[in-house]
């Protein structure tokens, strides 16, 4: 395989770094098995090039393709969607950031606040003052027996926005991926 060939395989590898590894594999060598198909059939590497595309635009439509495939949450998931930013040009450099980011943030705040109000609740029935824990509202300051609802309450809703974020965060990775070009 030609020279400039092998560069666009590593360049794709090296822009698909943040999914799995056994994917990764499986993506580079079937774009190689493509590589090598279109040279037999007489086609120059400038050609091949000219046909796949840009190989970071081809990597951008593999990672979009991981990331929408499965559309849960996950650190891992959160990281390719890092990765596609980069190659997601000047839409994506506002969009996937507020999206994800606000995500993540909402998604561990509505797991922490529900704990912190238990944990609050739980020192004051044994009798302990946690001060730097409680729930204010202006002036008034919300006891530990009202807190935890409160916070329970405030806690699911971080989660569903977070969720609902996510889910905007991957839809808008699915329409940026479908502009992508395929394997021909």
């Amino acid at each position: 395989m030609e020279q400039q060939l092998e560069r666009y395989l590593e360049t794709v590898d090296r822009a698909l770094r943040p999914m799995p590894a056994s994917e990764r594999v499986d993506i580079v060598r079937e774009i190689k098995s493509e590589l090598l198909e279109l040279e037999t059939q007489g086609l120059g590497p400038e050609e091949i090039a000219a046909r796949l595309g840009a190989p970071k635009e081809l990597a951008a439509a593999y990672l979009s393709d991981a990331i929408v495939k499965n559309p849960r949450f996950s650190w891992r998931r959160l990281g390719a969607v890092a990765a596609f930013y980069s190659l997601a040009g000047l839409g994506g450099m506002i969009v996937l950031p507020a999206t994800s980011i606000t995500a993540a943030a909402f998604l561990l705040c509505g797991a922490v606040v529900p704990a912190v109000g238990l944990l609050s609740l739980l020192a004051s029935l044994a009798g302990i003052s946690v001060p730097w824990v409680m729930m204010q509202f202006g002036s008034w300051t919300a006891p530990p027996l009202v807190a935890f609802p409160i916070s329970v309450v405030t806690g699911l809703l971080l989660l569903l926005a977070g969720r609902g974020l996510w889910k905007v965060t991957v839809g808008f990775v699915r329409m940026l991926g479908q502009k992508r070009r395929r394997l021909v």
